[in-house]
């Protein structure tokens, strides 16, 4: 399983920082974690969008669905788009359609998440469980051949993500807030988190602006091997790798 950054940036985009997407790779199997601002574009950079083979949307914020108006774009002027599979949020679908005035379901197959629900994806399984946010929320366990990544969406710490990530290979886990909330985590939370869930690596994403630095700091968690997420560069074909 591959892991490529397509952007994690908060609350908007800024140049060369899209908002949050991640894509997830396995074999032939491409799926789309969120479509923040920015990154239908970013996407591009590593495959045609008709490549894709599924999105997973977290929920309804701006910075994490926006987005998923260029994949419309996109679909109604390619004449040989592929109707792609988005799952999301109860009532996403509904939302695009108030913007579009059009019919989703005749651009997308419409999917909505069912805490604990799990569905198959070409090679990956994706389990989908309701997190702690100010909107309905959704964190994602995706379990691939021989390895498992877990991604927060945004929320507060809660049980059921780290049920999400139990021995999680890697935790891509949101640090968005510099102080205690009850809608993001802070660095140390994302930690507290990742420990709470034995896994094996914790990589720290969508840092609200202007957080030190040094709370993501990896020599502040020596017993974990910690990172911080960055967007993949353009003409860069590769991603982090996970491996046991």
């Amino acid at each position: 399983m591959e892991l490529t950054v397509l952007g994690c940036g908060t609350p908007y985009p800024r140049p060369g920082e899209p908002c949050s997407g991640y894509l997830v790779s396995e074999g032939d199997t491409r799926v789309m974690l969120d479509c923040g601002p920015g990154t239908f574009a970013a996407l591009q950079e590593h495959l045609r969008p008709g490549d894709l083979s599924a999105l997973w949307i977290s929920h309804l914020h701006p910075d994490h669905f926006a987005d998923v108006l260029s994949f419309c774009n996109w679909a109604l002027n390619t004449a040989d788009a592929p109707r792609l599979a988005v799952h999301g949020p109860e009532g996403w679908a509904g939302r695009l359609e108030a913007v579009l005035g059009a019919d989703v379901s005749s651009i997308f197959e419409v999917r909505e998440h069912v805490d604990g629900r799990a569905v198959e994806v070409g090679g990956l399984r994706l389990v989908s469980r309701a997190v702690r946010h100010s909107v309905p929320a959704f964190g994602v366990r995706v379990e691939g051949r021989d390895s498992v990544l877990c991604y927060s969406g945004d929320t507060a710490p809660c049980a059921a993500l780290v049920e999400a990530a139990d021995r999680a290979d890697l935790f891509l886990c949101e640090a968005g807030s510099a102080v205690e909330a009850d809608a993001h985590s802070t660095p140390e939370q994302a930690y507290d988190l990742a420990r709470a869930a034995r896994v094996r690596a914790l990589v720290f994403t969508h840092l609200a602006p202007g957080l030190d630095p040094r709370r993501v700091d990896a020599a502040r968690y020596p017993d974990l091997p910690t990172s911080v997420a960055r967007p993949t560069r353009p003409g860069h074909t590769g991603g982090s790798t996970l491996a046991r």
